[in-house]
């Protein structure tokens, strides 16, 4: 393998990191990876099981994982019709290239390609779309959505007008273009994902995928802790949390070498950390007001544990009932808003509760109870306010 210089270390992150690596966008950073095309295949193949794919205008890494979680869904989509929606537009877009079309051939690619629904009797019914008056309108948002996140996803460019003008009226057309990159979105998968009824079908068969190709326990551990933001012991299969306490100082090794990363386990949790965050990396804690706000709320949390005036339960985590999170908002309210931004201090304190939880369930730091309160797993309270400021 070639030297590990500053640029092939900046291929392996970004190629990780991000979803894909459009020419257009960094053009230096592709032409590095098609540089070291041959050796970042190998490491990939090597490290992950991952495949590496390249054209003449992007380079992608096939990631997945077969442990779900709550950041892997579009943030912006609002129900799943959203999801369906979005891959009619994926198939409508599989034999484009750069050809031109109005939403409203969306549309009608939406209703040729929506799946059919099975009646009572055993046989498939037609599912009828309307793009006009209540339900129209909600069809509409729908679409204008679906064709957001393929902007930002650069699948297509919009030409002429706005997407907007179509949540007002069907008739608010808008000129769009295809930029032929629609075909490599989806990974190729090794199995007929039609026969895939639920997301369980889908882990089983990539499962069963997956022991024919080599995967060994080291690719999984891997794939976890540079995918997901914590690995939780009561999450592992079979012997996996072994396999770290065995092996992670090789893990910590490579984190270091390769990602200026230290690797930390405990009792029941294992994750990777920077010791300095990066440019445009998506990382927590982060410089922006909700990571600040999580982590007071976390520094608040760990001095009543450290004070014994909250208990955890045998595995670390701490269980907060819906009057004991209020009084810690309040609490950070009292002592903390005057630092905040503007949009924080304007909300109340359930607004300030919801910010926070969902901020804490897209990091895997805490599920909901049934009672409405909230259950923080033992990573949340490693936050420290005056370590991380």
């Amino acid at each position: 393998m070639k030297k590990l210089t500053d640029e092939y270390l900046e291929c392996i992150q970004r190629l990780l990191d991000d979803f894909w690596v459009l020419r257009f966008e960094n053009e230096e950073l592709f032409f590095y990876i098609r540089q070291y095309e041959h050796e970042l295949r190998t490491y990939f193949r090597d490290t992950f099981r991952f495949k590496l794919v390249v054209g003449s205008d992007f380079a992608k890494l096939e990631k997945f994982q077969l442990t779900p979680q709550p950041d892997m869904g579009i943030e912006d989509f609002k129900e799943n019709k959203d999801y369906v929606f979005y891959f009619c537009l994926l198939a409508f877009l599989e034999g484009k290239t750069t050809q031109q079309f109005t939403i409203s051939d969306v549309c009608e690619a939406i209703v040729a390609y929506f799946p059919e629904r099975i009646g009572s009797d055993g046989l498939p019914e037609t599912t009828l779309i309307s793009w006009k008056e209540a339900e129209g309108y909600y069809n509409r948002l729908s679409v204008i959505r679906v064709l957001k996140e393929a902007e930002r996803r650069h699948l297509i460019i919009v030409v002429d007008r706005e997407l907007d003008g179509f949540r007002n009226s069907d008739s608010n057309d808008a000129l769009l273009k295809s930029t032929g990159l629609g075909k490599y979105f989806i990974r190729n998968f090794g199995f007929d994902i039609t026969k895939a009824n639920t997301l369980d079908d889908i882990i089983s068969m990539q499962t069963e995928q997956e022991k024919g190709l080599g995967i060994e326990t080291k690719h999984k551990m891997y794939r976890r802790l540079f995918l997901e933001p914590v690995m939780y012991k009561d999450e592992a299969q079979g012997m996996e949390f072994d396999y770290l306490r065995t092996y992670g100082h090789h893990i910590g090794d490579h984190a270091d070498k390769f990602y200026d990363m230290n690797f930390e386990l405990y009792l029941n949790t294992a994750m990777l950390t920077r010791r300095s965050s990066r440019r445009n990396e998506f990382t927590f804690p982060a410089d922006n007001a909700e990571s600040n706000l999580v982590v007071q709320f976390a520094s608040e949390v760990r001095s009543l544990y450290i004070d014994e005036s909250i208990i955890s339960t045998a595995n670390g985590n701490i269980s907060l009932s819906v009057a004991h999170i209020e009084d810690i908002v309040r609490t950070l309210i009292e002592q903390k808003s005057s630092k905040w931004t503007a949009t924080l201090k304007s909300q109340s304190v359930h607004e300030l509760i919801t910010t926070i939880t969902k901020f804490l369930y897209k990091w895997n730091l805490a599920r909901p109870l049934d009672d409405g309160g909230l259950m923080l797993y033992d990573a949340t309270v490693r936050f420290d306010e005056k370590i991380t400021s």
